[in-house]
């Protein structure tokens, strides 16, 4: 989703560009999809005389009216006017959508307002393909707030990259935002993976692989036992050597197995994400041995031995552990060393849930896996975070589900239930604490965003967690001493 901030000094003029034929006669339906207020009181209406056009002296009345109270305070150009974009390869979005996305992206840029202040009039236009099939939407806001305040920005335009970047992970969409500066780079998805994955009722192989090899980096404590997790989740795994020396390992590329007798997909670690290259995950361990080309083939994972009472033992103590630590972020300060770390592992957890309870991708925790994931990678040239408690309890936690592996009943399926949703009161947790300091960088943003997808299995869980007596108090699990469990395969149905 590409947006296109651009600013002016008359409203009227403004709609009358959005409701009339546009460059290329292509404004075959403008209407309103959202706005300050109800929708069917904003939208404009046809004239009965002057050839049937729109009547817009009413809505443009609306929107300047906090200007005018504004008198000489005001923004001379206090028009913002935002496209988000979508190229034509994406296809188009419904009414419903585009509201939701404008309402979520008005919000993260600040123009709502709150107990503190006003919010700004605003409206979303939408009215058809552009000449070139995109389909899109106008975001319209004035400047000056519902009691006449003025409004004044600072990098708006960076910040609307931002907040499309984020929207593009809650509503799955195509990565198609410019990056952010010195951030790893996630590569977009092409045209014939989102048609695979629509035929398939799945999230696209690349995000799948995406999040299984993240979810192997949770817990691990070496680049050998990493391997062997990856291998373990079910996944093909090969070692990308030098060419000088074919035991040197400088790379890899993974696959999800095929079905039938069809070719395996490779994908190379950089071109599932940024941070996933192997330069960027082996800077855990920068003291470490590497593992030649050998032992990369060689790493294997053997199935868990723990019987269903075992596994929902660890379930339980799992799910205490995460209700402590989310009340121990409270103590992390805000300017800690310790949040880059606790992001990412909050990060690798939710992706490990997410393996274990969503097997096609698609749900409410895979979504929130990856809008968190997004924010808790490092820059490119950023050192390993600093040593973090909380995130090593975390990393013990994402080890013990590992061990555990999936559901294999409705019982054990409830009390799994438990750990998805101490798993998000965590994020939660780390959202609303981030928002009461203030943080407005994109790790902050990012963890409200996963929040918004896990309030649902709030809401719907915290019954059934009751049932199933999840104990107040608990430590971390412990690290386990025996081998790494075979292919997790989730029975959790995603709706929960």
């Amino acid at each position: 989703m590409i947006p296109k901030v651009t600013y002016g000094s008359r409203v009227r003029g403004l709609l009358e560009y959005l409701w009339g034929p546009g460059k290329a006669e292509e404004h075959v339906d403008p209407h309103l999809v959202a706005g300050y207020d109800d929708v069917a009181l904003l939208a404009p209406g046809r004239r009965e005389r002057d050839g049937g056009g729109w009547s817009l002296e009413e809505l443009a009345a609306r929107l300047d009216a906090p200007q005018i109270a504004a008198g000489e305070r005001g923004v001379r150009q206090y028009v913002w006017q935002c496209s988000l974009s979508l190229p034509a390869q994406e296809g188009q979005l419904d009414d419903a959508t585009w509201s939701r996305i404008a309402g979520r992206f008005v919000t993260e840029m600040g123009f709502i307002g709150d107990a503190d202040r006003a919010g700004c009039r605003w409206i979303a236009v939408r009215h058809g393909l552009s000449a070139k099939g995109n389909d899109h939407v106008h975001l319209v806001v004035t400047l000056a707030t519902e009691d006449g305040a003025p409004v004044w920005l600072r990098q708006d335009k960076r910040r609307s990259q931002q907040v499309a970047d984020l929207l593009e992970d809650e509503f799955g969409l195509g990565k198609w935002t410019p990056g952010r500066s010195g951030a790893t780079k996630r590569p977009e998805l092409n045209r014939p993976e989102v048609d695979r994955a629509r035929r398939s009722g799945q999230a696209p192989d690349r995000e799948l692989l995406r999040r299984q090899v993240r979810a192997a980096l949770a817990g691990a404590g070496s680049e050998a036992e990493w391997v062997a997790r990856m291998k373990g989740a079910g996944l093909l795994v090969a070692a990308r050597t030098s060419a000088k020396d074919r035991d040197q390992v400088v790379g890899y590329a993974v696959a999800l197995r095929p079905a039938g007798v069809g070719k395996p997909t490779w994908y190379a670690g950089r071109s599932l994400d940024g941070d996933l290259s192997l330069p960027q995950v082996r800077k855990r361990w920068p003291e470490a041995e590497r593992p030649s080309a050998g032992r990369w083939k060689a790493a294997d994972s053997a199935e868990s031995s723990l019987c269903g009472e075992d596994r929902m033992a660890v379930w339980r103590s799992s799910a205490a552990a995460l209700e402590a630590i989310s009340g121990r972020l409270a103590g992390v300060a805000p300017e800690s060393p310790q949040w880059p770390a606790v992001a990412r592992a909050s990060a690798e957890l939710l992706a490990r849930v997410a393996a274990a309870t969503e097997p096609s991708g698609r749900g409410p925790v895979s979504r929130a896996a990856n809008a968190l994931a997004r924010a808790a990678a490092l820059p490119r040239r950023a050192p390993a975070p600093a040593a973090s408690s909380v995130a090593g309890e975390l990393g013990r936690v994402a080890d013990a589900l590992l061990v555990a592996g999936h559901a294999r009943d409705g019982v054990e399926a409830a009390v799994l239930l438990a750990v998805v949703v101490q798993a998000a009161r965590l994020v939660v947790a780390l959202a609303e604490l981030r928002a009461a300091q203030q943080q407005a960088h994109a790790a902050g943003a990012a963890a409200a965003a996963a929040a918004a997808h896990l309030m649902p299995l709030l809401q719907l869980g915290a019954q059934l967690v009751d049932q199933v007596h999840v104990p107040a108090q608990g430590g971390p699990p412990q690290r386990r001493v025996h081998p790494v469990p075979g292919p997790v395969r989730p029975r959790v149905d995603s709706s929960v």
